[in-house]
């Protein structure tokens, strides 16, 4: 992900809950894995999202963060 896509999108694009989803047709998403465990999150934020009190910084190396799991512990 480049610099540009990053500050489209906010906090989400360093985000451990958060999963980037690409439709058939190319449209990118951005999917809040919080929204599957706690009811405040909405499933797709409107970007940038520049404040969210379920930010987690994803961990450095990893491939995906918890948005493509149930939550916390899984």
């Amino acid at each position: 992900m480049d610099g540009g896509e990053r500050a489209r999108v906010g906090l989400c694009a360093g985000c451990a809950w958060a999963q980037r989803v690409v439709s058939g047709r190319g449209s990118v998403f951005w999917l809040c894995g919080r929204s599957r465990v706690d009811a405040r999150f909405r499933k797709y934020p409107p970007l940038p999202v520049r404040d969210c009190p379920g930010f987690e910084a994803d961990e450095p190396g990893t491939a995906g963060g918890r948005g493509t799991s149930a939550g916390p512990g899984s």
